[in-house]
């Protein structure tokens, strides 16, 4: 099976304060609060308050039944650029070998608004195209906004 490397990003407006937003998703293992479907996002190794080289387990269920249960690794987190990158160690999901993220919240043009922007790099193996990969993450991050706003605004 053939594969190659590459990046992809993508991006939405959340429509919440800049501030807000990187204190909800800067928790490392409260990933569950704020990925709609996530059914759990818990500490595996690492100290409680989250440092570079915490890992968390992520379970969420699929729609065969199944679930889906995968570990990553914090590897840096910035809070003066109001980001995080992490990376799978382990999973029992196809097509996410060598996967590495960054989560960043970044000023919109829009008082009050923030951009929430997801930089991935992976290896891109047999049946899984760049395009349909990034619109599979532009969906999802998009539910991501939208879950995000509902969630500040019943706070």
């Amino acid at each position: 099976m053939a594969s190659s490397k590459w990046q992809g990003s993508v991006e939405s407006n959340v429509m919440a304060p800049l501030e807000v937003v990187w204190k909800i998703t800067r928790d490392f293992y409260g990933l569950h609060k704020w990925f709609p479907g996530m059914k759990s996002s818990e500490r595996v190794e690492g100290a409680p308050e989250q440092g570079v080289g915490s890992v968390r387990r992520c379970i969420r269920p699929l729609h065969d039944g199944t679930e889906s249960c995968v570990l990553e690794e914090l590897i840096s987190q910035d809070d003066s650029n109001h980001s995080y990158t992490y990376r799978i160690t382990e999973t029992n999901i196809p097509g996410f070998n060598g996967y590495q993220a960054t989560i960043q919240v970044c000023e919109a043009k829009e008082q009050d608004n923030c951009l929430l922007k997801w930089s991935f790099e992976m290896d891109l193996t047999d049946g899984h195209s760049k395009e349909d990969t990034e619109a599979l993450f532009s969906s999802i991050l998009t539910g991501i906004a939208k879950h995000l706003e509902q969630l500040i605004s019943s706070q």
